[in-house]
């Protein structure tokens, strides 16, 4: 038996974007959108900077760090012996006498969380003066024996 298929019995295909026409609008939109907000793929939200790194707009303070909500403290500000341990730390210099160097765990959970309990140095600069980095670079200071810390910054 043979079937013959006349014009009139062949419907015409719905109406409607095809899949592949879907994806490429799809894909045209976020392109778009990527463009007109100038960032790079990947960047973060907050501007592509490190979220350690944040700061108030131009012009004003942020009167606390956003990332740990610890208040800031001006390097200025900091008595000299830690004005000048900070500058020993970042080049590499020999720590001055009577300064300890050890691993801050954060048992307490004053400083910022993070998953290595090696991630905090501590600096003994003594009379109940601390100085802790971070491995990303990050500065607090405290005055107190680690009872309460500052950012160093911004």
């Amino acid at each position: 038996m043979v079937y013959r298929i006349s014009p009139e019995n062949v419907r015409p295909p719905r109406g409607g974007p095809s899949g592949a026409l879907a994806m490429v609008l799809v894909l045209a939109v976020v392109v778009g959108i990527w463009l007109l907000a100038g960032r790079d793929p990947g960047s973060s939200t907050f501007g592509g900077q490190d979220p350690d790194q944040r700061t108030a707009p131009a012009g004003e303070v942020a009167p606390n760090d956003p990332v740990s909500g610890l208040p800031y403290v001006s390097p200025v500000d900091l008595p000299l012996r830690v004005i000048d341990l900070l500058a020993d730390v970042d080049t590499g210099a020999n720590l001055p006498g009577g300064v300890t160097r050890r691993p801050l765990p954060n048992t307490t959970g004053v400083l910022p969380v993070q998953a290595s309990s090696r991630y905090y140095i501590e600096y003994d600069v003594g009379g109940g003066a601390l100085l802790v980095t971070g491995s990303r670079g990050e500065r607090y200071y405290s005055d107190d024996a680690g009872a309460t810390y500052a950012r160093v910054g911004p």
